[in-house]
């Protein structure tokens, strides 16, 4: 159920697309329809506004995957102004939808296409926004945070700046290679194949492949919702995990693993996480395993109800 906040940003998304929002929208947070039929007539326009939207957003992302590849067609044919107001245009879809990774894609395209027009000043502006914005929002886990960089020092270079063209570099190697540390996972690299191979797992439904994939015993906490079943349950072996697989890896949980590819993982202090926080990875340790050192969960928790079905586990 959608409250007042969320309908009134639903209404100022109307307005932002040129739009206009039913009145009943905008009246104050304790109005409310005063018949049955006032209260079917607003839930209907709700209905038909959302509607609205996501058309609206299918639109201009369609509009985007127009743009933002013909834009470096004419970058390659040296068309830089056409390009120039292609990808202008893509930066402001993208901030009116709220997408983030297809902005920072367009805006390093952008310091590209001044960089070859030999705008140097305007392609410093578009890759360090790029750098920074990915920086701030992703602490440098999506992967075009190095083709910043690299415009950034190739920039630099073509402007005498020979420390600064060395030093973006070594930063931006430095932010990938740290990524995760907040979180306690010092080799951020050797987690993102780790994670990899873990979705691959999961979706290849290979349970015992999965299951050796933990570090034993493994805790999972389930924080419970609808149902406010809430529980937390050690699992000792790859045994009693394969045991458990359907129980614990929902088709919900699946979904999220198959959707989240690594460069999409979020962290801070308690763990890594996805879909918004529905599963935290709060314990990933490293560990050896014969001659080489991996990553393995050592503990998760899932924001849904404890599942019933769960076997011998202790809690």
């Amino acid at each position: 159920m959608k409250t007042h906040k969320h309908i009134l940003s639903s209404a100022c998304l109307l307005i932002a697309f040129g739009l206009t929002p039913p009145a009943f929208l905008l009246a104050p947070a304790s109005a409310k329809p005063t018949t049955a039929k006032s209260a079917s007539a607003a839930t209907e326009s709700v209905a038909k506004m959302n509607a609205d939207i996501d058309k609206l957003i299918a639109q201009k992302k369609k509009k985007f995957e127009q743009l933002y590849p013909a834009s470096q067609t004419d970058i390659d044919s040296g068309k830089f102004a056409d390009a120039e107001k292609k990808l202008l245009e893509s930066v402001k879809i993208t901030e009116g939808i709220g997408e983030n990774e297809p902005k920072l894609l367009a805006l390093t395209r952008l310091g590209d296409c001044y960089f070859k027009w030999k705008k140097y000043k305007e392609a410093e502006k578009y890759y360090r926004e790029s750098y920074d914005s990915n920086v701030q929002l992703y602490r440098g886990n999506y992967p075009v945070l190095m083709d910043a960089a690299k415009g950034l020092s190739q920039v630099y270079s073509a402007t005498g700046k020979t420390k600064e063209s060395a030093k973006i570099l070594s930063d931006a190697k430095l932010t990938r290679a740290t990524r995760y540390s907040v979180a306690a996972v010092d080799e951020a690299d050797l987690f993102a194949a780790y994670y990899e191979t873990l979705r691959s797992a999961l979706g290849k439904a290979d349970n015992a492949g999965v299951s050796k994939m933990f570090q034993y015993p493994v805790s999972i906490k389930w924080n419970g919702d609808n149902a406010k079943r809430s529980g937390t349950r050690s699992f000792r072996s790859e045994k009693e995990l394969a045991a458990n697989y359907n129980a614990i890896f929902t088709p919900r949980i699946l979904e999220l693993f198959r959707d989240t590819p690594e460069k999409d993982l979020w962290c801070r202090d308690e763990g890594i996480m996805m879909g918004g926080g529905h599963l935290w990875m709060t314990h990933v340790k490293l560990v050896k395993v014969g001659a080489k050192s991996e990553y393995k969960i050592h503990g998760m928790t899932i924001n849904a109800d404890l599942p019933k079905n769960i076997s011998s586990a202790s809690k």
